[in-house]
């Protein structure tokens, strides 16, 4: 006979015989499996009851109607429904006024979550289990009466209940219940919890963050910023979060939070203090025969570095012989015998002519050289045959680049590839300093191919992070992201400690790219930590600081940070010379001027011609609050200098010339020139721009402009510099009435929005037509012959993706169209970027997906055939042509969104645009496909029976908003032309 839990499906389908039913219902109050999926089983039914229900009430009504099951009166519905819900209603009705069993697990000896909850029932504190942070592999189960009584009494609690068991499956349950419920620091602190278990240690952060900013001293959310900074690898930071605990002496949680603080801190001098060995041993290297070295020291990827700075240095035979066990163990790493014959070959030198050279060689690294000591000793290595000495002077030097051939030809004939990869690095950086930006990329990545190579990791390294850099300066934070995790892995397994400080910095400047504060907040605050002890760190990271606070218009955070940058008594770095520039406008210092030019003269011999550029228009940002004119020649200056032949690629003279533009423009509007910001406006974009109808704005720190012409011409400005907040994401209600009076007579309205404004909803209402105008040039036409339009739908998504499939689309093809169509596997990036370039209309229908990391949006096609990628990108777009200059539907989610930057707009649109297309339609938020389908096509109609794109978007919007349809997305949808 079957046991009673198996037959709880035929007990609510009314299929067991009387006894049987009756048996089940003996069994089912002391079985809380049972009533589990009892529930579950009901609420299907009763789900599936309502469906029906509201198909059939917005059916054609029948002639005749019989009431559906659930419709008649009680006694009609079947027995064995009734039955169970009888018998649930009982047991409901049965259930204590609170929950009777320990649903909190807070009379376990241990606790089984190492977060800490903001309901007072779960935070009781025990010592902790052995495995936290998601590994309770068999979390009990909560009976039935419990889980109702929460549900019903104490939602939050019942999240609580299910966080508590520390699993992962659960914790979605709880985020799930979590987001349902009102914010407040106790919720924002649990979900913050719930993200920890799920692996996403970041947007923990984010939430607790948000709370210890009102209350700082909430000790739930000061634990859990602990977790989640340890989880983010953040060990110092984390250690000064639980000391903060610590100190609020609560019985249990303090001791416990003491105790993490000091783990956390020895595991980071210990490491720390190992790496010191090894420096003091490899400097040591440079003065006398090596002694007894550090355990391991062959094994540090740097000792590589020493062994040849201590060959160099050597001033005689017996000092060169005495590295070769160092030699042979440094081989052995390697697996060759590179360096083991390099020692043999020095020791036959003649010491003579060689000995003079290496100890002058030892006192240049030791840094005992006048720079005219430093001039004689390279003059004499390069007419000497001592090539490994040259090798290494011309790189500590600095003086590679003014003899590269001789350094890149000398470092092949070695036949080590220690000096091949070096070569390539020092290459680069010429490259970059002549404004060669896709040459030195090139000459990276092509290096780096050779890697990864055991012995070499240290190279391996440096390359990591100078193409980290460089993408960092060209704004591509995604690959720029995945170079400086993986060498900050690598520098972390390898005790690189100085190459991690610069790593971490790295991680830092892509946050502060892509405007995620709460990161670079970490970030930072652990550089400053690990550097408490070294000036320039401190300085690098209080500068950093007083520019995120500035850009938050906290002006006295701001200023506090500044000033602590300047009292290591270092000069300002060139950004904080651009930072201090921004504060001393808002709150003045006497010394500002002397301090802005004392970091300009310190930075000023390692400036590349692009960064020369922005130091100009940084003391033209200064003088304009302080000498007008004198300001305003220089940031023409600038933008003539940013202009010049060779710095088209260069990303410090884009910007350069992107701020100085906006500083001139906002001093026009200051002075209410509004003709002459209205010229600078067309002189950026370097065309002419409508004579009606247009609307024109830009907004840097505190300030906003804004001009207008409607139909008339006449020109109308505001300006406001009042603001001390930073602009929404929504710019609904930005534009006053008296410009949106002189507008609403237009037909259309084009607007020219400079980032960071360009690319955001809400900033003309829904019922006026209106675009972005994004081109550069005059408008595009479709070519001549057929229209071509293709089609993108269907993908079919990678592999192990949380995202759900789409429902099919139906194109809307002209009667005149040649069609093409990509669907599932076809679907490839490569693929699609192929088809588009001869399309003159393009429908591209997938997921649209916001990169938390790079805080840009990219469309999820199908995966390339050989794995590597199925992302349609910003940069992808941007480098492609397409020559049919088609109107491109993009229907996909935030597919419009656009990240924050300020010299150029930085959207999937924008990139369109700029590839060649004549129009884009994409919407900044999430949209329902099935709704974007008839929405969209709609709009393909309109425009191809002759209607302009923006009142072709605006007269369907219209129409949907005044039959109550899409209400909640339609404004998000914006039109780029």
């Amino acid at each position: 006979m079957a046991p009673p839990c198996d037959n709880i499906e035929l007990f609510v389908d009314g299929e067991l015989a009387p006894e049987q039913a009756e048996a089940f219902r003996q069994h089912l109050p002391d079985c809380a499996r049972c009533q589990r999926e009892l529930t579950d089983l009901l609420q299907l039914k009763l789900l599936a009851h309502r469906h029906h229900e509201n198909a059939e009430e917005h059916a054609p009504a029948p002639l005749a109607r019989i009431p559906p099951p659930w419709k008649r009166p009680l006694f009609l519905v079947p027995a064995a429904l009734a039955a169970a819900l009888l018998v649930l209603v009982a047991v409901r009705l049965l259930l204590p006024s609170g929950p009777r069993h320990d649903v909190w697990l807070a009379q376990r000896p241990q606790r089984l979550l190492e977060a800490r909850l903001g309901h007072p029932g779960a935070d009781v504190h025990r010592p902790p289990a052995a495995r936290m942070m998601g590994g309770n592999d068999h979390p009990e189960e909560l009976p039935l009466e419990a889980l109702a009584w929460l549900e019903r009494e104490d939602p939050h609690g019942l999240a609580a209940a299910w966080l508590v068991h520390n699993d992962p499956g659960l914790a979605d349950q709880a985020l799930r219940k979590l987001e349902k419920l009102e914010h407040s620091p106790e919720l924002d602190n649990d979900r913050a919890v719930a993200l920890l278990l799920k692996g996403r240690p970041g947007e923990a952060l984010r939430l607790v963050d948000g709370v210890l900013e009102k209350h700082p001293r909430h000790p739930q959310a000061l634990w859990n910023r602990g977790l989640a900074l340890r989880e983010l690898d953040l060990p110092l930071l984390a250690a000064r979060a639980f000391t903060e605990v610590a100190a609020l002496k609560e019985p249990g949680w303090s001791e416990e939070a003491a105790q993490k603080a000091e783990a956390l801190q020895r595991a980071v001098f210990e490491r720390h203090k190992r790496w010191k060995a090894t420096q003091e041993a490899g400097r040591a290297l440079l003065e006398a025969a090596p002694g007894v070295l550090p355990e391991g020291f062959s094994q540090v990827p740097i000792s590589r570095l020493f062994f040849y700075d201590a060959v160099r240095a050597a001033p005689d035979r017996e000092r060169v012989l005495a590295l070769l066990p160092l030699a042979r163990e440094l081989d052995v790493r390697a697996g060759d015998d590179v360096l083991e014959r390099y020692v043999r070959q020095v020791a036959e030198a003649d010491f003579s002519r060689r000995a003079p050279l290496a100890r002058q060689y030892a006192d240049l690294v030791q840094g005992r050289l006048s720079q005219a000591d430093k001039e004689r000793f390279l003059a004499a290595l390069l007419k000497s045959r001592e090539d490994d000495i040259l090798l290494g002077a011309l790189v500590v030097s600095g003086t590679t680049a003014r003899h590269l051939e001789v350094y890149e030809a000398k470092a092949a004939a070695t036949g080590d590839r220690w000096f091949q990869l070096l070569a390539a690095q020092e290459s680069a950086k010429a490259e970059l300093a002549a404004g060669r930006w896709t040459h030195a990329t090139r000459t990276l990545l092509d290096a780096l191919n050779l890697c990864p190579v055991r012995g070499l990791e240290y190279r391996c390294l440096f390359l990591e992070r100078e193409l980290s850099s460089l993408y960092i300066l060209r704004r591509m934070t995604d690959t720029a992201r995945t170079h400086t995790e993986r060498g900050w892995k690598e520098a972390r397994t390898n005790n690189e400690w100085k190459l991690e400080d610069d790593l971490l910095w790295n991680l830092s400047q892509i946050a502060r790219v892509v405007n995620d504060g709460t990161l670079t907040r970490a970030y930072v605050g652990e550089f400053l930590e690990r550097g408490r002890d070294e000036p320039d760190m401190r300085r690098r990271a209080h500068q950093d600081l007083a520019s995120m606070a500035i850009q938050q218009l906290r002006v006295d955070e701001a200023r506090r940070e500044i000033d602590a940058a300047l009292a290591t008594g270092l000069p300002l770095g060139f950004s904080g010379a651009v930072s201090l520039v921004e504060i001393s406008r808002l709150k003045r210092a006497p010394e500002d001027e002397a301090s802005l030019h004392r970091a300009l003269e310190a930075a000023e011999p390692r400036l590349s011609k692009g960064e020369r550029t922005v130091a100009t228009h940084v003391l033209g940002r200064f003088y304009l609050e302080r000498e007008a004119e004198r300001g305003r020649e220089l940031l023409r200056r600038a933008i003539q200098e940013a202009e010049a032949p060779g710095l088209e690629e260069d990303a410090g003279a884009r910007r350069a010339r992107a701020y100085s533009y906006t500083s001139l423009l906002h001093d026009a509007g200051r002075r209410g020139a509004f003709e002459e910001a209205l010229e600078l406006f067309a002189r950026e974009r370097g065309m002419e721009l409508p004579r009606q109808c247009l609307l024109a704005v830009t907004a840097d720190s505190e300030w906003t402009l804004l001009l207008a012409r409607g139909t008339t011409g006449e020109l109308l400005g505001h300006y406001d510099e009042a603001r001390r907040q930073p602009l929404p994401q929504r710019l609904d209600g930005l534009v006053p009435e008296p410009l949106l009076k002189a507008l609403r007579a237009c037909p259309r309205v084009e607007v020219l929005a400079r980032p960071p404004l360009h690319g955001r909803a809400g900033l003309l209402p829904s019922e006026m037509a209106w675009s972005y105008l994004t081109r550069t040039s005059s408008p595009r036409a479709p070519r001549t012959g057929p229209a071509v339009h293709l089609v993108v739908s269907d993908v079919k998504l990678p592999p192990n993706t949380s995202l759900k499939r789409l429902n099919a689309w139906t194109p809307a093809f002209g009667p005149d169209e040649q069609h093409v169509t990509l669907s599932e596997a076809e679907a490839t990036p490569s693929r699609v970027l192929a088809a588009m370039k001869d399309a003159t209309e393009i429908d591209l229908v997938a997921h649209g997906i916001i990169n938390g990391y790079s805080n840009t949006s990219y469309l999820q096609l199908a995966l390339e055939q050989d794995g590597s990628s199925s992302e349609l990108s910003v940069p992808q777009v941007r480098s492609s042509a397409l020559r049919g200059a088609p109107f491109v539907v993009l229907a996909a989610c935030h597919a419009a969104h656009t990240a924050y930057t300020f010299d150029a707009p930085f959207s999937l649109p924008a990139a369109f645009i700029e590839a060649g297309a004549r129009g884009v339609l994409a919407a900044t938020v999430e949209i329902p496909d099935l709704e974007a389908e008839a929405f969209f096509n709609a709009i393909r109609e309109r425009i191809r029976s002759g209607t302009p794109p923006a009142l072709a978007l605006r007269d369907e919007r219209v129409q949907w908003l005044r039959a109550g349809r899409g209400a909640t997305w339609l404004d998000s949808v914006l039109l780029f032309e």
